[in-house]
């Protein structure tokens, strides 16, 4: 089912048919440069094992979204294979860019999910297939309280780059999602200092994705989505000078504190 006036956040009773886009993912946010780490070592350089990124310079604006969903006990495994059967097939639809499940590092019960398409219209269709459909209905039947939903838009000074996925064998692999909620009279130098450390994050050693959006319907308000290799490759890319510079850059610009909008996650997509 279609969902309307997909924009910003908001909380959806589990008999909504937005549930369509609950189900298929998980909101991971990582921040890579709000922590502490271990040795530095040369990060400048990405390895031969990580994804191949591509930044997306197209003319239509891209569609993407983010959303948590808590699962109730014991009907983990039901929710967790209906979602891997819809994102790999979303995967193969032709305007999807990417679509991750995630899971809390500490194994709390808890999904979150981001799927990017070229443009809306890609979105809207997506809606409309089987598999999702089955999402639906299940999410509706394991939803442990209400579900968060974010549409979120590119920032045209930071273009997003397009990550192709890898098998999420690994379990040690870290996935970071933070949100951020900056004071309007800081906006710009947020945005200037992401636009800086970006190149770095993704040139630096073991990174598998580093994007920064926009919520669609509150321009001060913004999710931050990076994959590392493993927690010492993420560690030492936040002992590294450019995110030192980025912590010092942002520090008093936020109306609330990141690190309660922040989650430390594994790629459960497959």
């Amino acid at each position: 089912m279609k969902k309307k006036n997909l924009t910003g956040q908001r909380s959806l009773p589990r008999s909504s048919k937005w549930l369509s886009l609950c189900a298929s993912g998980l909101m991971f946010s990582f921040i890579a440069a709000c922590g502490s780490g271990s040795e530095n070592n040369s990060n400048d350089k990405k390895t031969a094992e990580t994804d191949t990124i591509t930044v997306n310079e197209g003319d239509t604006e891209s569609f993407q979204e983010l959303g948590v969903i808590n699962i109730k006990e014991g009907q983990w495994e039901k929710y967790l294979s209906t979602m891997q059967t819809n994102i790999a097939n979303s995967r193969q639809e032709p305007e999807n860019l990417s679509f991750t499940l995630y899971q809390p590092e500490d194994g709390k019960q808890q999904a979150l999910w981001f799927e990017r398409f070229e443009n809306k219209a890609a979105y809207d269709k997506h809606q409309e297939y089987d598999y999702l459909k089955a999402v639906l209905e299940v999410v509706g039947e394991v939803a442990d309280g209400e579900i968060t939903s974010i549409a979120l838009k590119e920032v045209p000074e930071v273009p997003a780059a397009v990550v192709t996925p890898v098998p999420a064998k690994d379990q040690s692999k870290r996935n970071v999602i933070v949100l951020f909620d900056v004071k309007p009279e800081k906006r710009q130098a947020f945005i200037d200092a992401i636009a800086e450390v970006t190149p770095h994050a993704r040139q630096a050693l073991g990174n598998l994705g580093f994007n920064i959006f926009q919520y669609a319907d509150d321009p001060n308000k913004f999710a931050l989505i990076e994959g590392w290799e493993s927690v010492a490759v993420h560690e030492a890319h936040l002992e590294q000078d450019y995110s030192k510079k980025l912590d010092a850059a942002i520090e008093g610009i936020f109306v609330s504190n990141p690190m309660d909008t922040r989650w430390l996650a594994k790629d459960i997509s497959q």
